[in-house]
């Protein structure tokens, strides 16, 4: 039944029952043509048709994606006969202009199998249209039956990123950035980093054993050990320690995908948005809100067998629960993960010894407090446990020295356990003028690896045990490490839509950290200390604080030009005590210093629009890394900040209608006062300043969307780091036009997925990528005789396969196909002479693996 009055076409109307509670609109129309029971969302072409506020849908979700339109909005119903339909999400346009052509605009293809959709069923279809806005540039969205190739795009177009603090398509963003969804990360059962970063342009990820990882993001990087160049976040909560002495580049939470939407990785300095530590990017986690309408969730269990190793399986599963309806609702998520080990210990004869372990979970509460203002509370818990590191015992030419996946320590030590805690409030309101955003944040983390250190420290046991006692004995470290960390930020947001998009605010953060190390005499049978007195003992706490003001500002000069600027001011204190004793000591030597900053952080560059899907953009930003003190005895008490400048040019658009899109940018990084660590003639490590660096290259992303559930994507980086100049400091040697640490001058991925329908009710997809690391080189050597290890280049192929019935889900894939042995890292055991037998890291061994999956 219709309403008299309202108008109708078969083409280009689209009727709809507002009678389910996930979407109720009270007559808003003042010229009366939508009545109170049907409603029109009538075709858009240029300014014609008649938009709905979007403000009067309520937060509504499919799976665990969620959409809530921003107020401005206004939605367009466009018809796709036979096929669904397409919604269009209209903002308000950069400028007020007669003509009222450049809207902002969001799209979301939905399928049906008749031209109209009513009822409940009708409207909850509808709903499902958002999934869409999360969906990355290297997975093809799920196609329904009967799906038309043209649409894939449609969705490329439209990924919504957050990026710059707001929301806003990945198209008009201006930087290099790159998006990794859920789905595509649990299609190909890529649950961490190091599973998925080659597929990434620039990004590098490296292991330093037993749980640690490093990440560098187009070449900024000297090596582990040092204070970040990667910031990390989740949503707006900073994690992880902005220094060494907190395991800053070491330590990083791995958030199983069932939590996520999506991941982006920002590449290129960001400090004046994010401060410290991400002068070369940013990783950032953006989860997956709660809904307050619906009551759905998934269980997932899996299973894998790893070659040269065993097996490993794990389970996952989420719900959400609208507990007040419209309200407050609730997501929690919970996983299990046990990683199969696949190295030999050649002393104790234990096999897979590098089983990790690692469970989680995450509960965020949405509390809708009025219309215009909302709070999202969230606690995220991870444990983990690496049974030993994937660590290859070679030459410094990389032949095994006691046979493939091999390696010698200590029993019992190379493990590692790791907790992190993280607890935000996210408050936002609208306060007509502009948007407030408040965001606290606390985060305890605890890491203790103890290691094999007889390369380094063994050589003094013959000062204290006979010739004939040696054999049996070594050197291990207790290494311990806490951060607690606090940190607040609070911004306003201009509202779009005038002539200048504008934001403002301020952060602090209040980093505690305790160091604790011990070396001593380890038995090594087992591992166990021997009871001799310790030969050193640290004792090291210390404390950051970052004090910051920060604003951004865009100019629309037309529809299609912009210049944005932005500046970050902030101050950081850092104090640090140490108490170094041991047997090698001699007397207690205790320092206490104090240090302090100030850094001024800016970007800024113009944007041009050659249509709503095509843009090029300029763009100068900076980053830095803050000083610091030193606690090395006998060595530099305190280094400086180091600083990145960015100049980069890019362009994104669709090149072909339906058919390609393109997403390129060339860099040029300029690095001055490059934080280096380098180890005293006793053992322990320091940073100095030593010199400039550059890194030059570019990206490129190439979407081809060629026939109906195809989809194949190109992934290209080149990065030219290099040092311009000799290194500076004592302790490491390096000349101008060697290239920085594990940067790869070459990297490439090509994958294809193709969605299909096996029968009524069966989906299918297979898909295949094949990724390509060029060849790297690990840190610098303390003189001019080391030499630095070298990785050769190599090649892995993945497969993935599944099918779709219902709720059920089914996937099997294959990783490393070829079962390639390749070098991601590598360091000497002796880190004074840095000589002798080297300890690599390697990649995962071929591994199969299956998940199934049922969502309700």
């Amino acid at each position: 039944m219709r309403q008299a009055g309202l108008p109708c076409s078969s083409r280009e109307n689209l009727f709809l029952d507002p009678g389910s509670a996930a979407l109720e609109m009270p007559s808003l129309d003042s010229q009366g043509v939508f009545g109170s029971v049907w409603w029109s969302f009538t075709r858009l072409r240029g300014m014609r048709g008649q938009p709905v506020p979007a403000e009067n849908f309520r937060s509504a979700h499919l799976g665990n994606k969620i959409f809530s339109p921003p107020a401005s909005a206004y939605a367009i119903w466009k018809e796709k006969p036979g096929r669904g339909g397409i919604i269009n999400y209209l903002f308000r346009p950069r400028r007020i202009t007669k003509s009222h052509k450049d809207w902002w605009r969001q799209r979301a293809l939905i399928r049906t199998g008749g031209s109209n959709m009513q009822g409940k069923n009708g409207i909850r279809a509808l709903l499902a249209t958002t999934i869409l806005t999360t969906f990355s540039f290297w997975s093809l969205p799920s196609f329904a039956d009967g799906a038309a190739a043209d649409d894939s795009l449609d969705e490329l177009q439209e990924i919504v990123v957050t990026a710059q603090k707001k929301t806003e398509r990945l198209m008009d963003v201006p930087a290099s950035v790159a998006v990794v969804t859920s789905q595509s990360l649990l299609q190909a059962n890529n649950t961490q980093l190091r599973d998925f970063y080659t597929q990434v342009p620039g990004l590098n990820v490296t292991s330093s054993g037993n749980g640690r990882t490093t990440i560098a993001i187009r070449g900024i990087t000297t090596g582990a050990g040092n204070n970040p160049t990667v910031g990390l976040t989740i949503d707006d909560v900073p994690i992880g320690s902005a220094t060494s002495g907190g395991l800053g580049d070491a330590v990083v939470p791995e958030i199983d995908p069932s939590s996520l939407q999506q991941i982006e990785v920002l590449r290129g300095p960001q400090g004046s948005l994010y401060g410290a530590s991400s002068m070369g990017g940013l990783i950032r986690y953006v989860t997956a809100a709660p809904s307050l309408t619906e009551t759905f969730g998934q269980v997932a269990v899996s299973g894998s067998s790893v070659a040269h190793g065993g097996e490993g399986g794990g389970g996952r599963a989420y719900i959400n629960v609208p507990i007040v309806e419209d309200k407050l609702g609730l997501r929690v998520s919970a996983f299990a993960r046990m990683d199969p080990g696949y190295m030999t210990n050649a002393n104790s004869g234990q096999t897979e010894i590098n089983v990790n372990r690692t469970e989680g979970g995450r509960a965020s509460l949405l509390w809708q407090i009025t219309p215009s203002v909302s709070y999202q509370a969230s606690a995220t818990y991870q444990h983990m446990t690496a049974g030993g590191s994937a660590n290859e015992y070679v030459s410094v030419d990389r032949v095994p020295t006691y046979g493939d996946y091999t390696q010698a320590p200590i029993a019992g030590l190379n493990t590692g356990y790791l907790d992190m805690g993280i607890y935000n409030g996210n408050l936002k309101a609208d306060l007509g003028f502009a948007n407030l955003v408040a965001v606290t944040s606390y985060s305890h983390t605890v890491f203790n690896g103890p290691q094999d250190t007889t390369g380094t420290f063994g050589r003094y046991l013959g000062f204290f045990f006979p010739a004939p006692a040696l054999p049996a004995l070594g050197t291990g470290i207790y290494n311990y490490y806490q951060t607690n960390k606090l940190s607040q930020e609070i911004r306003l947001e201009s509202q779009p839509g005038g002539m200048i998009d504008w934001m403002v605010g301020g952060f602090a953060t209040n980093e505690d950290n305790l160091n604790r190390q011990n070396v001593y005499v380890a038995n090594k049978a087992n591992g166990e200390n021997v009871g001799f007195p310790d030969l050193y003992t640290v004792f090291g706490p210390s404390h950051y604080r970052e004090y910051a003001g920060f604003g951004s500002a865009t100019y629309h000069f037309d529809d299609k030009l912009d210049f944005t600027f932005g500046g970050r001011f902030s101050r950081q204190f850092q104090e640090s005590y140490q108490d170094v004793g041991g047997v090698l000591q001699g007397d207690n030597e205790i320092t206490d210093i104090h240090s302090g900053t100030s850094v001024f952080t800016y970007s800024l560059g113009p944007q041009y629009h050659i249509n709503k899907d095509m843009m090029v953009y300029g763009r100068v930003s900076t980053g830095f890394r803050p000083g610091g003190p030193n606690a090395a005895p006998g060595e530099p008490a305190a280094y400086n900040s180091d600083t990145t400048t960015n100049y980069e040019v890019g362009f994104k658009g669709v090149v072909v209608d339906r058919l390609l899109t393109v997403d390129a940018a060339l860099f040029d990084i300029e690095w001055d006062d490059i934080q280096l660590q380098a180890a005293s003639p006793t053992g322990f490590s320091y940073v100095q300043n030593g010199g400039t660096a550059r890194s030059r290259g570019g990206e490129l992303t190439l979407t081809l969307t060629p026939s109906e559930g195809l989809s194949v994507v190109a992934n290209l980086g080149y990065t030219d780091a290099t040092l311009t100049e000799n290194i500076k400091t004592s302790g490491l040697y390096g000349l101008k036009g060697q290239r920085l640490p594990y940067s790869a001058k070459f990297s490439g991925s090509l994958s294809a997925d193709q969605k299909f329908r096996i029968m009524d009710g069966f989906n299918g997809f297979v898909g295949a990528t094949v990724s390509y690391i060029g060849d790297r080189y690990s840190v610098f050597p303390t003189k001019s005789t080391g030499q630095r290890f070298f990785m050769p280049s190599y090649t892995t192929v993945d497969l993935r396969a599944g099918v779709t019935h219902d709720d059920w889900n089914l996937s099997v894939y294959a990783k490393n196909l070829g079962n390639e042995i390749a070098f991601v890292s590598g360091g000497p055991l002796d880190t004074i002479t840095r000589t002798g037998i080297y300890s690599a890291a390697i990649i995962q061994p071929r591994t199969f693996g299956m998940t199934i999956s049922k969502d309700f």
